[in-house]
């Protein structure tokens, strides 16, 4: 295991607590305090947080959500998200959207609702369905919806997704996006509690 403590100079440096300061960091501006919020509260100068921020990126530009069910290659699509840190992913197998189905009718029509709501926030949602189901989204969200159409409706067995066309989609969009005039809005609470969710209905 690696010692907790360094030495530099006369000085010793405990790697527990600068991680945990880090973290306390993020963690306030990710709930939406701006940079000289953080700073004050952390102790340390504002340009501190934005060097701390620019260290750490991994994707700058609008908010990215991703759409898809039902598939076969969920784990796939999950990992590919996970490369391209987007924002939003709720991917779903026809077997995961059939459990959600079944559920409290009123749950599952808030969670709709809080999904739906969610998404407006974000400049592009990429959309794997069926041709009716993308219409429908374009219809309800003011984004840049990207559809990849996974059949015609209804659509009731799972669906290969072919990664490599899927990256390519990524790559353009992320790209277009890089450099965009459009604040980027932080995680919101709804958010989570939206991801959590979703999660929670595609265990077993």
């Amino acid at each position: 295991m690696k010692n907790e403590m360094v030495r530099i100079g006369g000085k010793v440096i405990s790697r527990d607590k600068l991680y945990n300061a880090i973290d306390q960091l993020l963690r306030d501006r990710s709930e939406g305090a701006t940079q000289a919020e953080a700073a004050r509260i952390a102790g340390v100068s504002r340009s501190f947080v934005s060097n701390i921020e620019t260290l750490g990126e991994v994707r700058h530009g609008a908010r990215i959500a991703l759409i898809a069910f039902p598939v076969s290659n969920g784990d796939e699509i999950r990992e590919l998200a996970k490369e391209f840190s987007l924002d939003f992913v709720l991917v779903l197998s026809q077997d995961e959207r059939s459990r959600a189905e079944t559920g409290q009718a009123g749950d599952i029509f808030n969670q709709l609702l809080d999904t739906m709501v969610e998404l407006t926030d974000y400049s592009a949602v990429v959309t794997l369905a069926s041709d009716w189901r993308i219409q429908t989204f374009k219809r309800l969200l003011d984004a840049d919806v990207i559809g990849i159409e996974l059949g015609t409706t209804p659509v009731q067995n799972d669906v290969e997704v072919d990664i490599e066309h899927l990256r390519d989609v990524l790559s353009g969009i992320v790209e277009e996006t890089h450099d965009t005039q459009q604040p980027i809005g932080r995680i919101s609470e709804r958010g989570k509690r939206v991801r959590k969710a979703w999660e929670q209905l595609r265990r077993p």
